[in-house]
């Protein structure tokens, strides 16, 4: 029951049991103990985030890895979503990120990529006494008010039914 309760609260915006509205925003780590994770999400931001993600996106296209873009909490960037079937070695999670950047990068030299920051999970190994790095979920309600923290289309704009979108999200099992 608590899960539901923290899930509802990211949705909404706000914990019923702290008596005033408050940003409210869950978070994961995806690096699990035993190094897997579950998904990659590659990290852009600043000015011209939506060419270097349109080019990472074409990439993703032609390597037939289903990619899905949301954009952050502030608007001003996006992270790019690859869901797995099944958990894969963190260490083959950021490989696949890092070929599909080095063809990007490859393919479209004149954009430089100065708005690509990082990859969640982080890193390939769990750091001693700790949990790797945390990425916040989409679907924030304060951000979502402002059209942010949500999944967008091809022309960067919000899927209508972010629900029907979700559903509709195919995980790339860990042998393609």
């Amino acid at each position: 029951m608590l899960f539901r309760s923290v899930i509802r609260n990211h949705l909404t915006g706000h914990n019923p049991d702290n008596h005033r509205q408050q940003d409210f925003t869950v978070g994961v780590y995806p690096l699990l103990p035993d190094e897997t994770c579950w998904f990659l999400a590659a990290d852009f931001d600043k000015k011209h985030w939506r060419k270097d993600v349109s080019a990472f996106l074409e990439t993703c296209k032609a390597m037939n890895i289903p990619a899905y873009v949301e954009r952050s909490r502030s608007g001003n960037g996006a992270h790019v979503w690859i869901f797995f079937s099944q958990s894969v070695f963190a260490s083959d999670a950021r490989k696949l990120g890092s070929c599909i950047l080095t063809e990007t990068m490859e393919s479209y030299p004149d954009l430089g990529f100065a708005s690509y920051d990082r990859f969640f999970p982080n890193q390939d190994t769990m750091p001693s006494g700790g949990f790797g790095n945390l990425i916040a979920l989409p679907l924030q309600h304060h951000p979502r008010q402002a059209g942010n923290s949500v999944f967008l289309d091809e022309q960067f704009e919000p899927y209508i039914d972010q629900w029907r979108f979700l559903a509709s999200v195919r995980r790339m099992p860990p042998e393609e």
